[in-house]
């Protein structure tokens, strides 16, 4: 966890701009290790939004997608492909207003649409975070990821770590919020 969900996790608290309250995690040692290389997160944000984190040392499958679904469309970020590393599916999903009395009546109402590529220009992600630190240093910036988000992110691993030591309890993150001046 500490190794591969690190950054899944930054990703989703700075789309959030908030850092999880909760967090509830359960692994495995498929490889036999002394380690848990095969974990499954959840990650509850305030207003109800959920992030679902899945790594593994053990799948031969490399895959890197962060997907973003809400109601009116979802976004996918591919971080493997280079032809189209974000798509935009301008497809939504809504309940009926009537609650349904069984499984079976239950239905979505869809809302078809197109799917866009917004063209994005191939860089380097190190070698673009190590620059934009460095012109924090020789500019005086503020880096769009310091001390505060690391803080955060950190926060949100022991509580992973913790819950995977309760077999996936929810565990709440200490009360850590880097994102309060951004709001």
């Amino acid at each position: 966890m500490w190794d591969l969900a690190t950054h899944d996790i930054a990703i989703f608290n700075h789309l959030l701009k908030s850092t999880p309250q909760w967090a509830s995690a359960v692994g495995s040692k498929v490889l036999g290790n002394c380690r848990v290389d095969v974990g499954f997160i959840t990650l509850g944000y305030a207003n109800g939004v959920l992030g679902h984190i899945h790594v593994s040392w053990a799948d031969p499958n490399k895959c890197r997608e962060v997907v973003v679904v809400c109601s009116e469309s979802r976004l996918v970020f591919d971080d493997l492909s280079r032809a189209e590393p974000v798509r935009i599916y301008e497809k939504g999903v809504r309940a009926l207003t009537d609650e349904p009395e069984s499984f079976g009546e239950h239905q979505l109402k869809i809302r078809q649409g197109a799917i866009v590529s917004p063209p994005i220009e191939a860089s380097e992600p190190l070698k673009n975070q190590c620059r934009h630190f460095c012109e924090c240093i020789h500019l005086g910036l503020k880096p769009r990821s310091g001390v505060d988000e690391g803080v955060g992110v950190l926060a949100t691993l022991e509580a992973i770590e913790q819950s995977m030591k309760l077999q996936g309890t929810k565990v709440k993150v200490e009360n850590y919020e880097c994102y309060a001046s951004a709001a």
